[in-house]
Protein backbone atom coordinates (compact mmCIF):
# COMPACT_ATOMS: atom_id res chain seq x y z
CA UNK A 1 0.00 0.00 0.00
CA UNK A 2 1.48 3.55 -1.18
CA UNK A 3 0.53 5.29 2.39
CA UNK A 4 0.62 9.08 0.71
CA UNK A 5 -1.93 8.13 -1.76
CA UNK A 6 -4.35 7.19 1.53
CA UNK A 7 -3.29 10.87 2.55
CA UNK A 8 -4.42 11.84 -0.80
CA UNK A 9 -7.75 10.52 -1.08
CA UNK A 10 -8.42 12.15 2.54
CA UNK A 11 -7.18 15.45 0.98
CA UNK A 12 -9.53 14.78 -2.09
CA UNK A 13 -12.33 14.46 -0.82
CA UNK A 14 -11.96 17.50 1.42
CA UNK A 15 -12.10 19.17 -1.81
CA UNK A 16 -15.54 18.11 -2.71
CA UNK A 17 -17.00 18.68 0.89
CA UNK A 18 -15.22 22.10 0.63
CA UNK A 19 -16.68 22.96 -2.56
CA UNK A 20 -19.98 21.73 -1.66
CA UNK A 21 -20.47 23.78 1.36
CA UNK A 22 -19.14 26.71 0.11
CA UNK A 23 -21.36 27.05 -2.82
CA UNK A 24 -24.16 25.88 -0.61
CA UNK A 25 -22.90 28.72 1.76
CA UNK A 26 -22.90 31.10 -1.10
CA UNK A 27 -26.49 30.64 -1.97
CA UNK A 28 -27.50 31.06 1.49
CA UNK A 29 -25.85 33.91 2.84
CA UNK A 30 -24.44 35.75 -0.30
CA UNK A 31 -20.97 35.26 1.07
CA UNK A 32 -18.14 33.06 -0.75
CA UNK A 33 -16.01 33.05 2.40
CA UNK A 34 -12.60 33.43 2.40
CA UNK A 35 -11.70 32.36 -1.13
CA UNK A 36 -13.58 33.28 -4.38
CA UNK A 37 -15.19 31.70 -6.70
CA UNK A 38 -12.74 30.81 -9.20
CA UNK A 39 -10.81 29.37 -6.48
CA UNK A 40 -13.51 27.55 -4.83
CA UNK A 41 -14.03 25.65 -8.14
CA UNK A 42 -11.01 23.74 -7.59
CA UNK A 43 -12.67 21.35 -5.57
CA UNK A 44 -13.96 19.70 -8.39
CA UNK A 45 -10.49 18.20 -9.23
CA UNK A 46 -11.11 16.08 -6.18
CA UNK A 47 -13.05 13.51 -7.76
CA UNK A 48 -10.40 13.53 -10.67
CA UNK A 49 -7.51 12.58 -8.36
CA UNK A 50 -9.93 9.70 -6.88
CA UNK A 51 -9.96 8.36 -10.32
CA UNK A 52 -6.45 8.76 -11.18
CA UNK A 53 -5.76 7.25 -7.39
CA UNK A 54 -8.31 4.31 -8.62
CA UNK A 55 -6.44 3.42 -11.31
CA UNK A 56 -3.26 3.33 -9.65
CA UNK A 57 -4.48 1.33 -6.39
CA UNK A 58 -6.53 -0.88 -8.69
CA UNK A 59 -3.62 -1.59 -10.95
CA UNK A 60 -1.74 -2.66 -7.71
CA UNK A 61 -4.39 -5.02 -5.73
CA UNK A 62 -5.65 -6.63 -8.56
CA UNK A 63 -2.46 -8.51 -8.80
CA UNK A 64 -2.42 -11.89 -7.44
CA UNK A 65 -5.91 -11.96 -7.13
CA UNK A 66 -8.38 -14.34 -8.70
CA UNK A 67 -11.41 -12.53 -10.92
CA UNK A 68 -13.95 -13.88 -8.03
CA UNK A 69 -11.62 -12.56 -5.21
CA UNK A 70 -11.30 -8.74 -6.58
CA UNK A 71 -14.91 -8.75 -7.80
CA UNK A 72 -15.89 -9.76 -4.32
CA UNK A 73 -13.76 -7.39 -2.54
CA UNK A 74 -14.79 -4.63 -4.82
CA UNK A 75 -18.32 -5.51 -4.21
CA UNK A 76 -18.17 -5.67 -0.76
CA UNK A 77 -16.52 -2.15 -0.50
CA UNK A 78 -18.49 -0.02 -2.81
CA UNK A 79 -22.10 -1.25 -2.47
CA UNK A 80 -23.50 -1.61 1.28
CA UNK A 81 -22.08 1.82 2.09
CA UNK A 82 -23.52 3.14 -1.05
CA UNK A 83 -26.81 1.46 -0.60
CA UNK A 84 -27.24 3.19 2.64
CA UNK A 85 -26.57 6.22 1.50
CA UNK A 86 -28.83 5.73 -1.19
CA UNK A 87 -31.57 5.68 1.08
CA UNK A 88 -32.09 9.08 2.37
CA UNK A 89 -31.25 10.79 -0.62
CA UNK A 90 -34.31 8.69 -2.21
CA UNK A 91 -36.88 9.83 0.24
CA UNK A 92 -34.93 13.46 -0.75
CA UNK A 93 -35.87 12.63 -4.02
CA UNK A 94 -38.88 11.09 -3.40
CA UNK A 95 -40.59 14.46 -2.82
CA UNK A 96 -39.93 15.20 -6.25
CA UNK A 97 -40.32 12.47 -7.62
CA UNK A 98 -38.47 10.03 -9.95
CA UNK A 99 -38.76 7.26 -12.47
CA UNK A 100 -38.10 3.91 -13.00
CA UNK A 101 -35.22 5.43 -15.10
CA UNK A 102 -33.84 7.01 -12.05
CA UNK A 103 -34.64 3.49 -9.82
CA UNK A 104 -32.20 1.18 -12.67
CA UNK A 105 -29.75 3.42 -12.35
CA UNK A 106 -29.75 3.77 -8.85
CA UNK A 107 -30.11 -0.05 -8.48
CA UNK A 108 -27.24 -0.76 -10.88
CA UNK A 109 -25.22 2.18 -11.40
CA UNK A 110 -25.75 1.80 -14.55
CA UNK A 111 -26.80 4.91 -16.11
CA UNK A 112 -27.28 4.63 -19.99
CA UNK A 113 -30.87 3.17 -21.10
CA UNK A 114 -32.64 5.03 -23.51
CA UNK A 115 -31.60 8.17 -22.13
CA UNK A 116 -28.83 9.13 -20.02
CA UNK A 117 -30.59 8.82 -15.92
CA UNK A 118 -28.43 9.62 -12.86
CA UNK A 119 -28.97 8.06 -9.58
CA UNK A 120 -30.79 9.52 -6.61
CA UNK A 121 -27.61 10.10 -4.88
CA UNK A 122 -25.83 12.65 -7.10
CA UNK A 123 -22.76 11.87 -5.78
CA UNK A 124 -22.86 8.47 -6.91
CA UNK A 125 -22.63 9.50 -10.92
CA UNK A 126 -18.65 8.64 -10.52
CA UNK A 127 -19.57 5.27 -8.58
CA UNK A 128 -20.96 4.35 -12.08
CA UNK A 129 -17.56 4.81 -13.51
CA UNK A 130 -16.02 3.27 -10.90
CA UNK A 131 -17.78 -0.04 -11.48
CA UNK A 132 -17.25 0.14 -15.02
CA UNK A 133 -13.89 0.54 -14.36
CA UNK A 134 -14.40 -2.14 -12.10
CA UNK A 135 -16.12 -4.65 -14.66
CA UNK A 136 -13.44 -3.85 -16.72
CA UNK A 137 -10.56 -5.11 -14.38
CA UNK A 138 -12.21 -7.86 -13.38
CA UNK A 139 -12.63 -9.21 -17.48
CA UNK A 140 -8.73 -8.72 -17.38
CA UNK A 141 -8.38 -10.42 -14.40
CA UNK A 142 -10.43 -13.32 -16.10
CA UNK A 143 -8.22 -13.50 -19.44
CA UNK A 144 -5.95 -10.88 -20.36
CA UNK A 145 -6.68 -11.20 -23.86
CA UNK A 146 -9.94 -9.38 -23.01
CA UNK A 147 -7.94 -6.13 -22.67
CA UNK A 148 -8.03 -5.59 -26.74
CA UNK A 149 -11.31 -5.70 -26.96
CA UNK A 150 -12.20 -3.71 -23.73
CA UNK A 151 -9.98 -1.26 -24.98
CA UNK A 152 -11.53 -1.05 -28.62
CA UNK A 153 -14.58 -0.75 -27.12
CA UNK A 154 -13.85 2.23 -25.65
CA UNK A 155 -12.29 3.57 -28.92
CA UNK A 156 -15.61 2.61 -30.51
CA UNK A 157 -17.64 4.21 -28.02
CA UNK A 158 -15.71 7.29 -27.98
CA UNK A 159 -16.01 7.89 -31.74
CA UNK A 160 -19.99 7.39 -31.48
CA UNK A 161 -20.58 9.34 -28.51
CA UNK A 162 -22.81 11.72 -29.68
CA UNK A 163 -25.39 8.69 -31.41
CA UNK A 164 -26.54 6.77 -28.33
CA UNK A 165 -26.64 6.91 -24.06
CA UNK A 166 -24.40 3.57 -24.00
CA UNK A 167 -21.85 5.61 -26.17
CA UNK A 168 -21.89 8.54 -24.71
CA UNK A 169 -21.49 6.03 -21.07
CA UNK A 170 -18.48 3.89 -22.37
CA UNK A 171 -17.03 6.41 -24.01
CA UNK A 172 -16.90 9.34 -21.64
CA UNK A 173 -13.52 10.61 -22.22
CA UNK A 174 -13.57 10.98 -17.83
CA UNK A 175 -12.70 7.23 -18.27
CA UNK A 176 -9.25 8.48 -19.08
CA UNK A 177 -8.21 9.53 -15.87
CA UNK A 178 -8.95 5.34 -14.92
CA UNK A 179 -6.14 4.89 -17.34
CA UNK A 180 -3.81 7.71 -16.57
CA UNK A 181 -3.58 5.84 -12.95
CA UNK A 182 -2.87 2.47 -14.63
CA UNK A 183 -0.16 3.70 -16.77
CA UNK A 184 1.55 5.23 -13.16
CA UNK A 185 1.48 2.14 -11.90
CA UNK A 186 4.14 0.71 -14.52
CA UNK A 187 6.31 4.17 -14.82
CA UNK A 188 9.55 4.07 -13.21
CA UNK A 189 10.07 6.18 -9.84
CA UNK A 190 11.51 9.70 -10.38
CA UNK A 191 12.53 11.23 -7.47
CA UNK A 192 11.86 14.60 -8.88
CA UNK A 193 8.44 13.60 -10.00
CA UNK A 194 7.40 15.40 -6.47
CA UNK A 195 7.29 18.85 -8.20
CA UNK A 196 4.11 17.31 -10.22
CA UNK A 197 2.55 18.01 -6.44
CA UNK A 198 2.95 21.97 -6.76
CA UNK A 199 2.91 22.77 -10.48
CA UNK A 200 -0.66 20.16 -10.69
CA UNK A 201 -2.35 22.25 -8.00
CA UNK A 202 -1.37 25.51 -9.51
CA UNK A 203 -2.50 24.29 -12.73
CA UNK A 204 -5.83 23.18 -10.85
CA UNK A 205 -6.19 26.72 -9.25
CA UNK A 206 -5.50 28.58 -12.35
CA UNK A 207 -8.26 26.87 -14.46
CA UNK A 208 -10.64 27.98 -12.51
CA UNK A 209 -8.91 31.54 -12.40
CA UNK A 210 -8.47 31.38 -16.51
CA UNK A 211 -12.18 30.42 -17.08
CA UNK A 212 -11.06 26.64 -18.57
CA UNK A 213 -13.15 25.10 -15.69
CA UNK A 214 -15.59 22.71 -16.53
CA UNK A 215 -19.11 23.30 -15.53
CA UNK A 216 -22.16 20.87 -15.38
CA UNK A 217 -25.03 18.91 -12.90
CA UNK A 218 -25.06 15.38 -12.59
CA UNK A 219 -26.04 14.20 -16.30
CA UNK A 220 -24.14 16.38 -17.74
CA UNK A 221 -20.77 14.70 -16.01
CA UNK A 222 -22.84 10.96 -17.23
CA UNK A 223 -23.41 12.38 -20.75
CA UNK A 224 -19.90 13.43 -21.15
CA UNK A 225 -20.39 17.44 -21.39
CA UNK A 226 -17.01 19.26 -21.98
CA UNK A 227 -15.41 15.86 -20.57
CA UNK A 228 -12.48 16.43 -22.65
CA UNK A 229 -11.85 19.92 -21.65
CA UNK A 230 -12.15 18.44 -17.94
CA UNK A 231 -9.53 15.67 -18.74
CA UNK A 232 -6.94 18.23 -20.03
CA UNK A 233 -7.55 20.89 -17.29
CA UNK A 234 -7.92 18.64 -14.31
CA UNK A 235 -7.13 14.79 -15.00
CA UNK A 236 -3.54 15.32 -16.38
CA UNK A 237 -2.85 17.27 -13.65
CA UNK A 238 -4.24 15.13 -10.89
CA UNK A 239 -2.39 12.58 -12.92
CA UNK A 240 1.10 15.06 -11.71
CA UNK A 241 -0.46 14.88 -8.47
CA UNK A 242 -0.95 11.85 -7.81
CA UNK A 243 2.84 10.73 -9.27
CA UNK A 244 4.22 13.41 -7.45
CA UNK A 245 2.84 11.93 -4.01
CA UNK A 246 3.87 8.32 -5.14
CA UNK A 247 7.51 9.06 -4.87
CA UNK A 248 6.96 10.53 -1.13
CA UNK A 249 7.27 7.29 1.26
CA UNK A 250 5.40 7.55 4.64
CA UNK A 251 4.31 5.36 6.97
CA UNK A 252 0.76 4.54 8.92
CA UNK A 253 -0.40 7.26 10.51
CA UNK A 254 -4.07 8.94 11.38
CA UNK A 255 -3.94 10.25 8.12
CA UNK A 256 -3.39 7.76 6.02
CA UNK A 257 -6.36 6.15 7.99
CA UNK A 258 -8.46 9.15 7.15
CA UNK A 259 -7.60 7.89 3.83
CA UNK A 260 -9.61 4.91 4.60
CA UNK A 261 -12.43 6.85 5.52
CA UNK A 262 -13.00 9.06 2.15
CA UNK A 263 -15.36 6.96 0.80
CA UNK A 264 -17.86 7.60 3.49
CA UNK A 265 -17.26 10.85 3.72
CA UNK A 266 -18.17 11.31 -0.26
CA UNK A 267 -21.25 9.77 0.21
CA UNK A 268 -22.29 11.32 3.04
CA UNK A 269 -21.02 14.47 3.75
CA UNK A 270 -24.09 16.78 1.92
CA UNK A 271 -26.02 15.53 4.75
CA UNK A 272 -24.94 17.98 7.69
CA UNK A 273 -24.66 20.06 4.93
CA UNK A 274 -28.25 20.31 3.90
CA UNK A 275 -29.04 19.57 7.68
CA UNK A 276 -27.36 23.20 8.11
CA UNK A 277 -28.84 24.69 5.21
CA UNK A 278 -32.07 24.18 6.45
CA UNK A 279 -31.34 25.27 9.84
CA UNK A 280 -30.07 28.65 7.68
CA UNK A 281 -33.45 28.16 5.84
CA UNK A 282 -35.54 27.57 8.93
CA UNK A 283 -34.16 31.55 10.85
CA UNK A 284 -35.57 34.21 9.42
CA UNK A 285 -33.21 36.33 7.48
CA UNK A 286 -32.63 39.90 8.74
CA UNK A 287 -31.42 43.01 6.99
CA UNK A 288 -27.50 43.16 8.02
CA UNK A 289 -28.55 47.24 8.29
CA UNK A 290 -30.53 49.82 7.32
CA UNK A 291 -28.34 50.59 3.96
CA UNK A 292 -28.77 47.08 2.78
CA UNK A 293 -31.85 46.31 3.86
CA UNK A 294 -33.60 43.07 1.43
CA UNK A 295 -37.15 42.54 0.65
CA UNK A 296 -37.08 38.61 0.36
CA UNK A 297 -34.98 36.26 2.26
CA UNK A 298 -32.17 35.23 0.19
CA UNK A 299 -31.89 31.79 1.10
CA UNK A 300 -35.13 31.63 -0.76
CA UNK A 301 -33.78 29.28 -3.86
CA UNK A 302 -31.26 27.80 -1.42
CA UNK A 303 -33.39 24.18 -1.87
CA UNK A 304 -32.49 24.35 -5.56
CA UNK A 305 -29.33 25.27 -5.39
CA UNK A 306 -28.21 22.65 -2.71
CA UNK A 307 -29.48 20.02 -5.50
CA UNK A 308 -27.54 21.51 -7.84
CA UNK A 309 -24.35 22.10 -5.81
CA UNK A 310 -24.62 18.29 -4.94
CA UNK A 311 -24.30 17.30 -8.33
CA UNK A 312 -21.17 19.81 -8.49
CA UNK A 313 -18.20 17.54 -8.05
Amino acid sequence: MVWSLQVLRFIAALMVVYLHAALTAYQATGSSGIFPPMIQVAGTAGVDIFFVISGVIITRTARGLTWQQFAWKRIRRILPMYYLASIPAAFIAAKSGFGWRETIATLTLWPALDQMAAPVLPAAWTLCFEMLFYGAATLVLLDRRYLPAILGIFAVSLTFRSTAPVFQFLGNPIILEFMIGVALVYAPAVKGARWGIPVGAIAILAAGSLGMAPHGDTLDFLIGQDAMQRVAVYGIPAGLIVFGTMQINVGKSVWAYLGEASYTLYLFHTVPISALLTLWISIPCRPISSSRSVSRSPCCSAGAFTRRSKSRS
